[in-house]
C-alpha cells in the first residue's frame, strides 16, 4: 500500500507539503503546477488520505481577513488579531484556513468549514453572503448588524471620550484629529469610525473644547497620512495644541512632521495614538496611546465561535471590550 512519503518521493516534494495539499490547504503557497504534480503522483500511486476518526471529527475555522495580504503585512493591527486566532486553533487543536481580500471567493467552495472569524470591516450584503454559507460566525472589531451576528469590540467611543477630558486636563481645548476613512464591500460603502463620530460630535456638543470642523484631517491609516495633515495643520495656523490620532500609524506620521518643523513651533504639539503597537514606546518621543488588546481580541474570538459550535446556538452576541490610555511622554502640559 503507498504512503505519503511515496507520494513526496515520486512528486519530488516534502512530505508536509503533500500533506497540505492533499488536505487542501490554501494557504500554503505553491505554484499551481506542484499541486498537479503532487496530485498526479498520487493518483498514479493509488495513495488515499488516512484520516482517523479524531482528524475527521476535527473542527475547521476560517478566517477571513478584509484586507489583502500583502497589506496585512503594515497593519499591526489586523496582524496580530488574525496571529491570536491562530495560535488558539493551533493550541485546541482546531483546523484553520486563511481567506484575503484576493482570494476571498475560494472561502466558497471550502465545504469543511464549521465556523468563521471575520476580521476587520464588512458590509451588510458581506455579511449575508458568509451567513448563507456558514451559519456559524463572529465578527471582530466591527459588527455590521448587532441584532443578527455575533462580534468582539472595542468601546472607541468611551475611548475618545477619555482621551478628550484627558487633554483637556492637561490644558488643551483646541484639539485636532486626524483619522482615515475606508469604503467596505462591493459597493464601496463607507464607513465611518467610532473615533471620528464621538470626535466631531464632541466639538459640536461641548463647550469646553474650542475646535471646529476645520481641525479635523481625514486620509487612510498611514504614516503617509499623519504626516501630511500635521503638515497642513502647521503650515495654514491656528494650530491645534494637541491631536488625536485614529492609529499610532498615524501618531507615527504625524511625530514625524513635528520633528521637521520643530525649529518653527512656538510649543510643542501633543499627541495620543491608538492601538498601543509595539513600536509606539520607541517612537520619538515615546507615545501615550489606548491599549487594544489584540491577543485577547483574538483569543476570545475563536473561544467563542468554538463554543457556539458545539453548542450549535447561533444566537447573537455582542461583547464590548474595555480600553486603556498609556501615557508616556507626547502629550505635554499646557
Amino acid at each position: 500500500m503507498p504512503t505519503i512519503k511515496d507520494v513526496a518521493k515520486l512528486a519530488g516534494v516534502s512530505v508536509a507539503t503533500v500533506s497540505r495539499i492533499l488536505n487542501n490547504d490554501r494557504t500554503l503557497s505553491v505554484k499551481e503546477e506542484t499541486r498537479e504534480t503532487v496530485q498526479k503522483a498520487a493518483d498514479t500511486l493509488g495513495y488515499k488520505p488516512r484520516i482517523s476518526r479524531s482528524i475527521n471529527n476535527r473542527k475547521q475555522f476560517a478566517i477571513v481577513q478584509w484586507i489583502s495580504a500583502s497589506k496585512e503585512e503594515t497593519d499591526p493591527y489586523y496582524y496580530n488579531i488574525r496571529m491570536a486566532v491562530e495560535n488558539y486553533c493551533i493550541s485546541n487543536k482546531i483546523g484553520v484556513s486563511r481567506y484575503y481580500e484576493e482570494n476571498l471567493d475560494d472561502l466558497f467552495s471550502n465545504a469543511n468549514i464549521h465556523g468563521l472569524i471575520c476580521i476587520g470591516k464588512f458590509s451588510l450584503e458581506q455579511a449575508k453572503t458568509f451567513k448563507n454559507f456558514c451559519e456559524y460566525l463572529v465578527f471582530v472589531d466591527s459588527n455590521p448588524d448587532s441584532s443578527l451576528y455575533t462580534s468582539i469590540v472595542n468601546d472607541l467611543e468611551k475611548a475618545t471620550l477619555n482621551i478628550i477630558e484627558y487633554l483637556l486636563s492637561k490644558g488643551h481645548n483646541h484639539i485636532g484629529y486626524i483619522g482615515g476613512r475606508e469604503y467596505i464591500g462591493s459597493s464601496d460603502e463607507l464607513y465611518v469610525d467610532a473615533r471620528e463620530r464621538t470626535f466631531t460630535k464632541e466639538i459640536e456638543s461641548n463647550k469646553k473644547i474650542k475646535s471646529t470642523m476645520s481641525d479635523v484631517y481625514l486620509g487612510d491609516y498611514d504614516a503617509k497620512t499623519g504626516y501630511k495633515f500635521m503638515g497642513e495643520a502647521i503650515d495654514k495656523g491656528n494650530t491645534p495644541s494637541a491631536f488625536i490620532c485614529a492609529s499610532d500609524t498615524i501618531a507615527m506620521g504625524a511625530l514625524s512632521a513635528l520633528g521637521a518643523y520643530d525649529e518653527t513651533l512656538k510649543e510643542p504639539i501633543s499627541v495620543v495614538g491608538f492601538n498601543n503597537i509595539s513600536t509606539s514606546k520607541y517612537m520619538s518621543p515615546p507615545l501615550t496611546t489606548v491599549s487594544l488588546d489584540t491577543k485577547y481580541m483574538g483569543e476570545t474570538a475563536a473561544n467563542l465561535l468554538l463554543h457556539m459550535v458545539k453548542s450549535k446556538n447561533p444566537i447573537p452576541a455582542k461583547m464590548q471590550l474595555s480600553t486603556s490610555l498609556i501615557e508616556r511622554k507626547s502629550v505635554y502640559n499646557k
